[in-house]
């Protein structure tokens, strides 16, 4: 969990550390654009990296904070959740999904701390997700076909299909170039025929996810020796699922309670819970001392929140970040790219617009 200390920057950095964001910003991974996989999937995978890189420059940026900073906390209070190790979503629009699996594998972590880690398949979710949104455009339930959602479309993905882990089915399909689904979809004349086609493409393009994988077996029922037993994808949902109940939270300072999420590529029936964004630090706070991450959204990417420094007042200072793209910063006076780095909070707070955590 302390690979997110590496990420601290050093006082004398600070004016190094700005002028070099400017300068490459453009050319960051984090991009926070989806791309629609079915205008997408017969181009090239480079033009699509550049045409990230390029939208990039849009991003809002975290600033990281400062070691003074957090040594001037004093007698303030830091929550820190473990974490599993970081995964790239590559040209995917996946960070919601990868955002959600990085949170299961948390409270999985949290929940058996002397336990096997979980490691979860990142391209059995881009597959679920594909199939699900072919799928439903063939039902004119959706037409818009495209790799981004929201963390309660992944929770309910997972709960409808299971889940395998990760070695047993990976990593995600970078699917340029392979075959046009939806082209091959629109060929067909009756249902049927649109839903053999979905498959026909689906299997070219990801292959299906194996229906069988692993589990951590019980100590007290399978074996006194920690190992993995094979088990059904459904066995390994509900192991990591354990029944929690997820809710959206979005900022609002004209309306309170239950309204349409407001994400365009949540489900239609989705919902989120509209309060004032003051309130937001406590209920992250609240999610965090109960062993529960945070997976935040700022305008179209989605990341995970596992931890926190507070001040000697109560008031968050720092965020500690897993990202499904590695950001850069300095250590030692070298750059280096991670999967996990502290943020401002009071940055993160301003560009917030939804999180999504597990319902107390």
């Amino acid at each position: 969990m302390w690979l997110a200390i590496s990420g601290i920057w050093s006082e004398k950095k600070m004016s190094e550390r700005n002028t070099i964001a400017k300068t490459i910003l453009t050319f960051t991974i984090l991009s926070l654009v989806s791309i629609n996989t079915v205008q997408a999937v017969d181009g090239s995978y480079e033009e699509a990296m550049e045409v990230r890189r390029l939208l990039t420059a849009k991003t809002p940026y975290l600033h990281d904070v400062s070691l003074a900073e957090i040594q001037s906390l004093g007698a303030g209070e830091t929550i820190m959740l473990p974490v599993s190790r970081g995964f790239d979503q590559r040209s995917t629009g996946l960070c919601w999904a990868y955002a959600t699996l990085n949170a299961l594998e948390t409270i999985y972590l949290v929940r058996n701390p002397e336990g096997l880690e979980v490691e979860l398949s990142r391209r059995a979710m881009q597959y679920y997700t594909m199939e699900d949104r072919y799928r439903r455009s063939i039902k004119n339930v959706n037409t818009y076909i495209t790799e981004a959602g929201v963390v309660l479309d992944a929770i309910r993905l997972i709960q409808s299909n299971g889940i395998v882990s990760f070695d047993d089915y990976n990593d995600i399909i970078d699917p340029y170039g392979q075959a046009n689904i939806g082209d091959m979809i629109n060929s067909g004349e009756s249902f049927t025929d649109k839903i053999m086609a979905m498959y026909t493409g689906m299997d070219i393009v990801y292959t299906a996810p194996p229906t069988l994988t692993h589990i951590p077996s019980s100590p007290a029922v399978d074996d006194p020796n920690l190992t993995y037993v094979e088990a059904e994808a459904g066995d390994l949902a509900r192991l990591v699922l354990s029944g929690d109940v997820w809710q959206s939270y979005s900022p609002s300072e004209t309306k309170v309670g239950f309204h349409n999420h407001p994400d365009p590529d949540s489900r239609w029936e989705n919902v989120s819970w509209y309060m004032p964004r003051s309130e937001f630090p406590g209920r992250i706070k609240q999610a965090l001392k109960a062993g529960f991450p945070v997976i935040v959204s700022i305008q179209n990417h989605g990341l995970l929140l596992y931890g926190a420094d507070y001040d000697s007042n109560g008031s968050p200072v720092t965020y500690y970040i897993k990202d499904s793209y590695e950001w850069f910063h300095f250590y030692d006076g070298s750059l280096y790219w991670d999967y996990f780095y502290p943020s401002d909070a009071d940055d993160l707070h301003e560009i917030l617009w939804e999180m999504t955590t597990v319902k107390l």
